[in-house]
C-alpha cells in the first residue's frame, strides 16, 4: 500500500515538473569527477554494468512540491539542473526504465546507490542500477522488492497453505532480456504472497509437500481450466506501476 501511495504522489508531483533536455550524450563517465553545485548527475547501468539509455531520472523534493526530470544518454549518463533558492529544500533521486515485454510496457524501478537526501545547492552524484530482485532502499516511500509478487489462492478444505510448493520455469527471457532460472518457492502459513520473483513469464507447477501430491493450477482470470501446469506472466496492476503481480489458483 505504501508503494502504491508513493507512486501516485510521485505521478502527481511530476505533472508540474521540469524536464531537463539540455544534456548531450558524451563519452564522459558521470560516476567520476567532482560534485557540481546545483546539479545532480550520475550513470545508469544494468546488472552487468552496461549503460542504459533513455532511463527516466526524477530529482524530487521531500515535500513533493518540486520534481525535475532528466534522461540518460547513450552512455548511461544523466545530468539535471536543480533549483538553488533559499526555499528549495532537500531532494532525493528515483529512476525507472521503460521496456517492451510480452506486448506490454513495463516501467522497471531502478536502484539508487547512496540513497540519501541532499541539498540542491551542494549538488550530488547518484548512480542507478537495474535490479530484478532484492529489497528496495526503504527510503522516501521506496518500499518492497524489485521482483514481482506471486499471490496464491487455494482450496482451504484440502490443502494447507504452508504445504504448497511451487516450481517456476522461465518461458523465454526475463523482462530485461536475461536468461532466468528455475525457481522453487514455498508458501507461508500466514501470507498469501511469495515475494521478489524476477519479473518474467513462467510455467508453474505445484505440489503438496506433506504427501507429494501434484496439485492443479491455473492463472487467475485465464479462460483455461485447472491443469497440471499453467503459464503466466507478471504484470503491473495499473498503468505506470513499478510493481508486478501474478495470481495463481490452486486446488
Amino acid at each position: 500500500m505504501k508503494s502504491i501511495i508513493y507512486s501516485l504522489m510521485l505521478s502527481l508531483s511530476a505533472m508540474a515538473c521540469t524536464t531537463d533536455k539540455t544534456t548531450e550524450p558524451t563519452p564522459a563517465d558521470n560516476t567520476s569527477g567532482k560534485v557540481e553545485k546545483g546539479i545532480v548527475k550520475g550513470r545508469v547501468t544494468d546488472a552487468n554494468n552496461k549503460p542504459i539509455a533513455n532511463a527516466k531520472i526524477v530529482a524530487n523534493s521531500l515535500d513533493y512540491q518540486d520534481a525535475r526530470i532528466g534522461y540518460s544518454d547513450a552512455n548511461g549518463n544523466y545530468s539535471i539542473k536543480l533549483p538553488t533558492g533559499i526555499a528549495s529544500g532537500s531532494f532525493y533521486v528515483r529512476g525507472s526504465v521503460r521496456v517492451k515485454y510480452n506486448g506490454q510496457n513495463y516501467d522497471l524501478a531502478l536502484f539508487t546507490e547512496n540513497d540519501s537526501q541532499f541539498s540542491p545547492y551542494d549538488g550530488a552524484i547518484k548512480n542507478l542500477t537495474l535490479k530484478l530482485t532484492g529489497k528496495r532502499t526503504g527510503n522516501f516511500g521506496d518500499d518492497g522488492f524489485y521482483g514481482g509478487t506471486l499471490e496464491i489462492h487455494h482450496d482451504f478444505d484440502t490443502i494447507e497453505r504452508e504445504n504448497i510448493e511451487l516450481t517456476l520455469v522461465p518461458d523465454g527471457p526475463l523482462v530485461d532480456g536475461s536468461t532466468g532460472k528455475t525457481l522453487v518457492r514455498r508458501a507461508a502459513a500466514d501470507d498469501y504472497n511469495i515475494y521478489d520473483i524476477p519479473v518474467g513469464k513462467y510455467k508453474i507447477t505445484a505440489r503438496d509437500v506433506s504427501n507429494g501430491r501434484k496439485l492443479k493450477v491455473k492463472v487467475r482470470y485465464d479462460e483455461k481450466d485447472y491443469s497440471d501446469s499453467a503459464t503466466g506472466v507478471f504484470v503491473p496492476p495499473y498503468e505506470l506501476a513499478e510493481i508486478y503481480e501474478l495470481t495463481i489458483l490452486i486446488k
